[in-house]
């Protein structure tokens, strides 16, 4: 039994382009990852502090914004308000971030003018998150942005945005008395539109893992004796998979059927 909490972690990338292609769709920017990729429902997930977030803006598809020009005497309130009327009132293009967790649902966070400013400029992201050295995210937190039409449409030409940062991720295991797997087998099975046995019911068993190899066929799973075309865990073609383990431990019988003959392969561990 381990007698002490332990805290794994590791660094994620974020890295997102647009260009003229992109339409006004939301596109995730960080989901934390899923404690194992392989599982069928991912409910366990790492937890996040993005600890950098930046901008590239090479926008040229616009006429060049042109620098305010004051005197040197000039209050204040005078040069924050022409950098506004610059940013804000000039010909531009916008991005605009997003935020949503499982049970709140996308909420907007903060637009940003992206300028023709030659030859291109850069954005620190962070700040709009957070006035600390990292943004906290929770494991069911997501970050999305998308290209909005302020006026002067979407992207175009040779436009370009990039946004990208790391992310460090955690989580925190606790003390476990669990048996740790011993040794696997290896299995391949040819399923057809007969639903067929795979996996009997085993006590000892602490983790399998199931991978649709076909390029065609759909693969559908089922707990017990009997599976049936369309219904239960689909295994989508080229690679769909599903796991079991610790967090959905299940020891009975595993069927499989296909509309058409596929291959599976798998483990099964104790």
């Amino acid at each position: 039994m381990s007698e002490l909490q332990q805290t794994f972690s590791r660094t994620q990338q974020i890295l997102s382009a647009y260009g003229n292609a992109d339409t006004d769709g939301l596109r995730i920017l960080y989901l934390p990852s899923a404690i194992s990729p392989y599982d069928r429902v991912q409910t366990l997930r790492f937890y996040g502090f993005i600890t950098s977030l930046r901008m590239k803006v090479d926008i040229n598809s616009i006429q060049e914004s042109v620098l305010p020009n004051l005197e040197a005497d000039a209050s204040r309130t005078e040069r924050l308000t022409a950098l506004r009327d610059m940013e804000w009132r000039s010909a531009r293009k916008q991005i605009s971030f997003y935020l949503k967790t499982a049970h709140v649902d996308w909420q907007p966070l903060f637009d940003i003018s992206l300028l023709n400013r030659l030859p291109y400029y850069q954005v620190n992201l962070l700040p709009y998150l957070t006035d600390n050295m990292s943004f906290d995210t929770s494991n069911d937190c997501v970050l999305a942005a998308r290209i909005t039409d302020a006026g002067y449409g979407l992207l175009e030409g040779q436009d370009r945005i990039t946004i990208y940062g790391s992310v460090r991720e955690e989580i925190t295991t606790l003390p476990t008395d669990a048996k740790e797997i011993s040794f696997a087998t290896p299995h391949s099975w040819q399923t057809n539109s007969a639903s067929q046995l795979i996996l009997p019911a085993n006590p000892n068993r602490l983790q399998a893992t199931i991978i649709n190899t076909s390029l065609t066929n759909e693969v559908f799973l089922n707990y017990g004796g009997m599976a049936s075309l369309g219904q239960g865990l689909t295994l989508m073609r080229g690679g769909g998979s599903y796991e079991i383990n610790l967090s959905n431990l299940y020891r009975g019988a595993i069927s499989a059927i296909s509309a058409n003959p596929a291959v599976i392969t798998g483990i099964e561990a104790v």
